[in-house]
């Protein structure tokens, strides 16, 4: 059984899916941190970001997400990214790293051989939508933009300028939903939840209750 938890940057799809997925029986599988594990590669490689959204790749990348103590962690040929992964200039990059066609290949790959193996909750911007179309159940996570952005930058201890912040994540917004290839959209069938006002053990009782209205499990 696949659950598709889809929205933009800082809704709080990730935590929530890990602790619903929790709470089912689940394995969380996060759909960022693949993007963001490749990013990070080529940032500590040197590798050229400059248009990377549209340059043609000339060396291969093995991608394998890994389970250790309930953990996912990502592998880039061999090696554990895991500890990069939210750091802010991962977090700026990723987004046009996604919209590169052959490293979206590669994660859209991954994804679907994992998901033949584990009932998953998994969490994104274009799960619901064009990685697992037919997932069971889809939701859309949705929050204001200065929610998210005060979450972000409780996050990262507050060494970041807010403005700035509420800016990138603007500009995050904007590349997400106007990429040719899978946009950020409401997936067709998806239950939408608010979650600007809402604690995260609230937002994933609410989720938990359409999943049990919904399906019995």
């Amino acid at each position: 059984m696949i659950i598709s938890i889809d929205g933009p940057a800082g809704s709080g799809k990730s935590t929530v899916a890990g602790k619903l997925a929790h709470k089912l029986g689940f394995v969380h599988f996060n759909s960022g941190k693949l993007y963001r594990a490749i990013t990070a590669h080529l940032i500590y490689n040197d590798f050229d970001l400059t248009n990377i959204s549209t340059t043609t790749i000339n060396f291969p990348v093995q991608l394998e997400a890994k389970f250790k103590n309930g953990v996912q962690h990502v592998f880039v040929n061999g090696k554990d990214y895991t500890q990069h992964l939210y750091e802010n200039i991962i977090s700026v990059n990723a987004p046009l790293v996604s919209k590169n066609p052959y490293f979206r290949s590669v994660i859209d790959v991954c994804q679907r051989d994992f998901a033949k193996q584990y009932n998953l909750v998994v969490d994104g911007r274009d799960i619901g939508s064009f990685v697992f179309p037919n997932a069971d159940i889809k939701f859309y996570l949705d929050c204001a933009i200065e929610e998210r952005a005060r979450r972000r930058f409780k996050e990262l201890g507050g060494t970041v300028n807010m403005q700035q912040l509420i800016k990138e994540i603007e500009e995050r917004d904007h590349i997400d939903k106007t990429k040719k290839v899978a946009p950020l959209v409401v997936p067709k069938g998806a239950h939408v939840v608010d979650s600007t006002n809402l604690t995260i053990n609230e937002v994933v009782e609410e989720l938990y209750k359409i999943v049990q209205k919904t399906k019995r499990i």
